[in-house]
């Protein structure tokens, strides 16, 4: 528009302003769980996952609960679906004089090897006015008692015992009840519960590609008796985190050591799983309490010395020997000390690098890649490339002044360094080049002191 009469013609110019990155910490989830919705369902309380995934899923995937518990910001599931995993069942038999079938068939509600530490026992009583009443009594691993059923009616005019187990248990699902069936007391342990395939884990695996925020990943394996499945499972694992990082989507994963294996075979397990890209923790049972934890930091911070909340009993005790064989092959060791509680020895990847270095060097990644796609189209000429710098030297001044990156000790190399340029070749190609340095903040694990007496 050209003015004709004289006046003022104002254009307004917007000025590119990158989006806030998602916040880190946040957690995919792998795993048999009771429901599996339609679609990948982020949670951010307890409360939230059992509406989404049933209540006996906190037995099948026990991470969920210690990862929402140590303050990870937010949890993704992606359930294994319906495959070779099995849920675990047993048959409650009816009174001999009956002659029946059995008087109920009764499963874990959620599918996996969990279920096969359930017992079901079941007694009856005859009340006053001549009417028989079963109580039934779900115990899991030890003997602990998890679920109490009082009075179920049964035998002749009673509703069916299904209807009745269904509506009152969060562990079992009743079924194929005979009508006026009385159950036969004594105990009734639950078998042939089966934990699902590396197959089932690659494919739940896949769905958490849609979401490019998480940046943890888990696999809540519950058979650890296979060494060459669970070795498969977590090699799936680093491939996925790989292939997410390729992308800008940076990923760490992060597994466990089997319950009743030595510290020679978990250091071979580690050795066939060497990545920058995965954590190996020891003993069996806290890698959902170590990632929630992570995710509760600051994406700098480093977990070394951090305590874990919720690990009152750890599944085996380290000796001092063994934590420091474990650190030497690069197996993450949760130990109890005294005035500290649970806590993480070192964070380590199997590589040897910090975990913290690798989040810290993700985070960037994140954030060039925000602000380039905010350029496309956009550098043109020599401003379009000085505002693309600008705003990538403002994301790396933030950086610094979070303690996430920092000068080198001497002071000499700055915390980073970032040049946008194009060639005339990469310009008539449609290339703009960046590159840029960051120096990570790393814990300091170690102190050495002299000390000197004088006379």
């Amino acid at each position: 528009m050209t003015l004709v009469i004289p006046g003022v013609e104002v254009k307004v110019v917007k000025e590119v302003v990158a989006p806030q990155l998602s916040p880190t910490g946040i957690l995919g989830l792998t795993g048999l769980t009771e429901k599996i919705p339609a679609v990948l369902t982020p949670v951010g309380s307890w409360t939230a996952f059992i509406a989404a995934f049933g209540a006996a899923s906190a037995y099948s995937l026990p991470e969920a609960y210690q990862a929402i518990a140590n303050g990870v910001a937010e949890l993704v599931v992606s359930p294994v679906a319906a495959g070779d995993a099995q849920a675990a069942a047993a048959a409650a038999d009816v009174s001999a004089e009956t002659g029946m079938a059995p008087a109920v068939h009764v499963t874990a509600r959620a599918r996996g090897l969990w279920g096969n530490a359930l017992s079901v026992a079941v007694s009856v009583r005859t009340l006053l006015d001549a009417t028989k009443v079963a109580d039934i009594q779900v115990t899991g691993a030890g003997g602990a008692v998890l679920e109490v059923m009082k009075n179920l009616p049964v035998g002749p005019g009673a509703p069916p015992l299904d209807a009745a187990i269904n509506e009152r248990s969060i562990l079992l699902r009743a079924s194929a009840a005979v009508k006026d069936g009385i159950p036969k007391a004594g105990a009734y342990p639950l078998t042939g519960g089966a934990d699902a395939s590396p197959a089932g884990y690659r494919d739940a695996l896949a769905v958490l590609e849609n979401d490019p925020d998480i940046d943890m990943v888990i696999a809540g394996i519950q058979d650890f008796g296979k060494p060459a499945q669970v070795a498969a499972i977590y090699s799936d694992v680093i491939g996925h985190c790989n292939r997410m990082s390729t992308g800008s989507h940076g990923r760490l994963g992060f597994g466990q050591v089997d319950t009743a294996g030595t510290i020679p075979s978990w250091i071979t397990l580690a050795d066939n799983l060497r990545s920058e890209r995965f954590v190996l923790l020891a003993p069996n049972g806290v890698a959902g309490a170590v990632a929630g934890m992570i995710g509760g930091l600051d994406y700098f911070q480093s977990p070394t010395f951090k305590t874990a909340t919720g690990l009152t009993q750890l599944s085996r005790v380290l000796t001092v020997e063994e934590q420091k064989q474990l650190l030497q092959a690069s197996i993450v060791p949760v130990a109890n000390q005294r005035g500290r509680g649970t806590i993480v020895l070192r964070g380590l990847t199997t590589d040897g690098d910090q975990i913290s270095v690798r989040r810290v060097a993700d985070h960037a990644v994140r954030g060039v890649k925000m602000i380039g796609d905010l350029f496309i189209g956009r550098l043109n000429n020599a401003d379009g490339r000085g505002a693309l710098q600008e705003k990538l030297r403002e994301f790396l001044v933030q950086m610094e002044r979070e303690g996430a990156i920092v000068p080198s000790t001497d002071g000499k190399e700055p915390a980073y360094m970032v040049a946008v340029h194009s060639s005339q070749d990469d310009f008539s190609k449609g290339i703009v080049r960046v590159d840029m340095a960051v120096r990570p903040v790393r814990a300091i694990d170690f102190i050495y002191a002299t000390v000197l007496v004088q006379a």
